[in-house]
């Protein structure tokens, strides 16, 4: 019976120990890193729908929630492109003015409160609520980078609203903001990649004169989107309203599998 029991007691740890090995394993090959974080929600002010006046600024962002230096840093990045949005749509005088406004939302949401109405006060039969609002979430992990989604909407008067969407890459180990472009090897190839699949999507022949079918250009040269990511399935491009084609027309996005970007990217920085 003693025998037994430490027969039982051996062979107990031996297949606890293979199941830690196991999982660590699969963790490697996974090639993933899990970010602990939440959404956080900030609101200054808000519209009257019904005089149809008024300012509101909303951030609706994913920041990573532990205290270690890299999930310290990623949030300052945030915070720091909030306010730098934010604070586009205020006077220059006034920014200079309140310093502040750079240091926190409260803050530039007064300045941005001040301008709206100073406005009102030269142009007060001037309908609309002016608002700002950000929104952000995580696209993909990996266990060197963490790729970000971030979109912008804003109203101060006009013909319609404003949108943006930018995306950011984070150093997994550091929270170091890193270019998009520091991923990529050959960024002629990737441009011509590009162009291909951007005539494809717009079934567009090769042929085909970009600037004569009403695309807009630079210099005569296509180029590639300010905003692309790297997602689980490849490279999504994604064309801005007014980067390449009329705002009614809205944004052009396509995604480029991995397979067929080959040696394009440096896949040891991603993965």
């Amino acid at each position: 019976m003693y025998l037994n029991k430490i027969c039982f007691f051996l062979f107990a740890i031996s297949f606890l120990a293979g199941c830690n090995r196991s999982g660590k394993s699969e963790n490697e090959e996974s090639g993933k890193v899990k970010f602990v974080g939440a959404k956080t929600n900030t609101q200054f002010g808000g519209c009257d729908t019904v005089q149809n006046k008024g300012i509101s600024i909303k951030l609706n962002l994913w920041e990573p929630s532990d205290s270690s230096k890299t999930a310290e840093a990623i949030r300052a990045t945030l915070t720091q492109k909030s306010l730098k949005r934010i604070n586009s749509y205020g006077d220059s005088a006034s920014i200079a003015a309140n310093p502040q406004a750079g240091e926190s939302v409260k803050s530039a949401f007064e300045v941005f409160e001040k301008n709206y109405n100073d406005f009102k006060k030269d142009f007060p039969d001037a309908p609309g609520c002016w608002a700002v609002e950000l929104k952000g979430d995580t696209i993909f992990s990996t266990s060197k980078a963490l790729f970000y989604q971030l979109d912008h909407y804003a109203f101060t008067g006009g013909a319609h609203p404003n949108t943006f969407r930018s995306y950011h890459a984070f150093d997994a180990k550091t929270g170091a903001e890193i270019e998009m472009k520091n991923f990529i090897s050959d960024s002629t190839a990737l441009l011509n990649l590009v162009n291909k699949a951007f005539r494809k999507t717009e079934k567009l022949s090769a042929e085909t004169d970009l600037e004569e079918a009403g695309y807009f250009l630079v210099n005569h040269k296509f180029v590639l989107p300010v905003a692309y990511v790297f997602t689980p399935e490849g490279i999504l491009f994604y064309y801005n309203p007014y980067e390449i084609a009329a705002y009614a027309r809205g944004a052009i996005q396509f995604t480029i599998p991995y397979a067929e970007l080959g040696d394009v990217i440096e896949t040891e920085k991603v993965f």
